[in-house]
């Protein structure tokens, strides 16, 4: 298959730089019937993010065109509105109250409160609040109070709709970048580019996500920059483009404490492995735990892609996938199971042998595949001795195709230097 942007096979330090997608598709609210408004219709004045709802449920309902529309207009409906709050606010700090109010947002409103207001009437609004700040906000906007005073509440109502107000603090300075932030929506681009991947638009569907994580600052969740990026990745994967596949995941990979490029403690990860190649697997899961997190997949991945390839991290990875997996399972058991301790591997698949739900979440999590991959780097680094035990739990398992192959590895451990991995289905 054809590579796509061959020119992003580094990835220019993974997406700092995209060009905005060239075709964009708009609809009139005024063209929307006003009975039976499909799910991906456009109502006017809506929200940007009711826009973005509507584009979600078109798209499940495989309405991609309506899909389209309502995910362009909710990007243009965003910048619109934040456009125009940004410059409102700018307006607005020009004026006396908020000049000497420094870059303090509580100082500004109390000084434009004392000039709008009786002391009485935003004491009353205050209590009526009870310490809410958008009750507060929402009660002084209903006020006859000045436009600038206006303006700067609707900018922090603005702000607050996609956002905590923790994002800005009390700075007015935090709170204009993050009307500059907002005025992206992340979200709409990285869904136009699950239409288009679904629709084949390769190159319009990495457009989308490298635009869609070039905006990731102003996401509504921070951890949804990884949906976007396994989503390029998968992309990459379809396309048959492994250098970029493996850019992907290793910006993922980034922020991972452990299998990070460096990892936040070298120390840490080095002792890992030190533990699990001299001791083996069942003292390396008595000595860490690894919570469960956004890397899971893409070490699990990893740790396969680089044993094919001979690359010295594959038992990392592999090791990392395996134990917040385990880690997990151990979490589940010890919920009933208060005094539980590990005491191996086959101890732990004993126990749970009767608990249907750790028994499913392990089978859908894949261990029986991450185990053999992990059995095979340990062989592969040289420690046969730490990667036989986990051979015999994987063919004991009996789950094909990985019982079968673990137990063709008992029986010829060099099979384990492998060039691609074990089929997916039996």
């Amino acid at each position: 298959m054809k590579r796509i942007a061959p020119a992003l096979v580094a990835l220019s330090a993974l997406l700092c730089a995209v060009p905005a997608i060239a075709q964009t598709i708009a609809v009139p609210a005024s063209a929307v019937p006003a009975s039976a408004v499909p799910a991906g219709a456009i109502l006017a004045n809506e929200p940007a993010w009711l826009s973005l709802e509507r584009g979600r449920r078109a798209y499940a309902d495989k309405e991609f065109g309506a899909a389209l529309m309502a995910f362009e207009t909710a990007i243009e409906t965003r910048r619109d509105s934040f456009s125009a709050a940004a410059l409102r606010l700018d307006q607005a700090l020009l004026s006396k109250p908020a000049v000497e109010a420094g870059d303090s947002i509580s100082a500004a409103l109390a000084a434009f409160a004392a000039d709008d207001l009786l002391q009485t009437d935003y004491r009353r609004i205050s209590e009526a609040s009870r310490g809410s700040l958008r009750a507060l906000l929402e009660a002084l906007r209903a006020e006859r109070i000045s436009d600038s005073h206006r303006a700067f509440i609707e900018a922090l109502l603005l702000a607050m709709e996609y956002g905590p107000p923790e994002r800005f603090g009390d700075s007015i300075g935090a709170l204009r970048r993050e009307l500059d932030d907002l005025v992206s929506y992340p979200e709409a681009e990285y869904w136009k580019g699950k239409v288009f991947l679904l629709e084949g638009e390769l190159e319009l569907a990495e457009r989308q996500f490298l635009r869609a994580f070039d905006m990731r600052q102003a996401l509504d969740v921070p951890e949804d920059r990884y949906a976007i990026l396994y989503d390029l990745a998968a992309l990459y994967r379809t396309a048959g483009d492994d250098a970029a596949w493996e850019a992907v995941m290793k910006r993922i990979l980034a922020d991972d404490p452990v299998a990070g490029e460096p990892p936040l403690d070298p120390f840490l990860r080095q002792a890992m492995m030190d533990t699990l190649l001299d001791a083996g697997f069942d003292r390396f899961m008595t000595l860490y735990r690894l919570e469960p997190s956004f890397s899971l997949e893409a070490n699990g991945e990893m740790g396969g892609f680089y044993l094919e390839r001979g690359r010295a991290s594959a038992p990392l990875h592999a090791a990392v996938a395996v134990n917040m997996v385990l880690t997990r399972a151990v979490s589940m058991l010890r919920s009933r199971d208060r005094d539980y301790a590990w005491a191996g591997l086959d101890d732990f698949l004993s126990r749970i042998a009767a608990r249907r739900d750790i028994t499913e979440y392990l089978a859908g999590q894949g261990l029986n595949k991450l185990l053999l991959t992990l059995g095979d780097a340990l062989y592969v680094a040289g420690a046969r001795r730490s990667a036989t035990p986990l051979w015999r739990v994987v063919a004991a398992s009996g789950e094909r195709p990985y019982a079968g192959v673990a137990a063709r590895r008992l029986a010829e451990p060099a099979s384990a230097v492998r060039t691609a991995a074990p089929p997916m289905n039996p």
